[in-house]
């Protein structure tokens, strides 16, 4: 008897699905696609789906044909956007994974650095600076000290008229001689800085 009895929802159900009417109710529209009622007065809100006045009817309703594929495009539209965003996804995560291997190369090579340093093999520049400033203050001094001890050297064996014009043309060789080094040091410690 339960075989028998079928509802009038039901006839029009097997009817929607065995021959495709001109013009479809929300419903019957909602039944082809596998949509709500509500999902479809969404759809045609946004514009996705558009109703008309068949001929002869005031109630608006939706061109069946026309309708599904209006949707079919609708959801391939969709399903590109989601794959383009993918493919953006995708590309990110691997300009993220790149920077990320770059900064453990850069934290690598600076330990390394950091490393020599600690060894003592690199110098700060400052200290450097200031170091090789006093090795060439004293060395300065030492190098006009010679002539003066080179003439000390020689006592009995020069009168000291002599001795004392021996002293004053070493030491204003010495001077030139070091004036000429100092020059071709802070050329090249300018070459080095424009460099």
């Amino acid at each position: 008897m339960a075989a028998k009895k079928t509802s009038k929802r039901g006839l029009e159900k097997a009817a929607i699905l065995t021959a495709v009417p001109g013009w479809a109710d929300v419903g019957a529209i909602g039944e082809l696609v596998g949509l709500s009622e509500r999902r479809i007065q969404q759809l045609a809100r946004s514009g996705v789906l558009e109703t008309e006045s068949p001929p002869g009817w005031r109630a608006k309703k939706y061109p069946t044909c026309k309708t599904i594929q209006r949707y079919i495009v609708h959801v391939k539209q969709e399903a590109e956007e989601k794959a383009g965003c993918a493919s953006d996804l995708e590309e990110l995560g691997l300009k993220k994974l790149r920077a990320e291997v770059e900064l453990k190369e850069s934290q690598g090579e600076l330990h390394r650095l950091k490393t020599a340093i600690a060894a003592g093999k690199y110098v700060d520049t400052e200290n450097a600076g200031r170091e090789l400033a006093e090795f060439l203050r004293s060395f300065r001094q030492f190098a006009l000290d010679m002539p003066a001890r080179a003439v000390r050297s020689m006592p009995g064996q020069v009168d000291a008229v002599t001795a004392k014009a021996m002293e004053r043309a070493m030491r204003t060789e010495m001077e030139a001689m070091l004036n000429t080094f100092a020059d071709a040091v802070l050329e090249l410690g300018h070459g080095v800085k424009a460099g």
